[in-house]
């Protein structure tokens, strides 16, 4: 069955025939199986029909002891590297309405750390001017 050219009804109707040919496989009756699910019989009988919810369809493969059907659903998907890098690079970076400076670090003639305000103060004195 090609999963790509079918609509969703028609995938779920299939669904529901391999859940019934699973309860015929382990000559279970309906009546016990919603039972033991915990569910009506008409419940079961519209999750057969492609109606029904993800949380009754786990519950009837577990009842059934089938859940390795559901494996490949819930395995975990390995994401390259690569891949988390390059979407990381395209993430958008949020303009701000504030100047920023750099953060260089900068230091006197006595070799002290000057910070940014202090090195645009000693810019101005630096600069011949001879006053602040």
């Amino acid at each position: 069955m090609r999963l790509t050219s079918t609509s969703n009804d028609v995938i779920a109707e299939e669904i529901g025939g391999r859940i019934e040919s699973l309860r015929l496989k382990h000559n279970i009756g309906q009546e016990q199986l919603a039972e033991a699910v915990g569910i009506s019989r008409e419940t079961y009988r519209n999750l057969v029909k492609g109606r029904g919810t993800l949380i009754n369809l786990i519950a009837v493969l577990k009842v059934l002891g089938e859940t390795e059907r559901l494996n490949s659903l819930v395995e975990e998907i390995p994401v390259s590297p690569l891949l988390l890098a390059k979407i990381g690079a395209a993430r958008r970076i949020r303009a701000s309405s504030e100047t920023k400076t750099q953060n260089v670090r900068v230091s006197n003639p006595s070799g002290k750390p000057i910070t940014p305000a202090k090195r645009l103060i000693q810019r101005k004195r630096d600069s011949g001017r001879g006053s602040w």
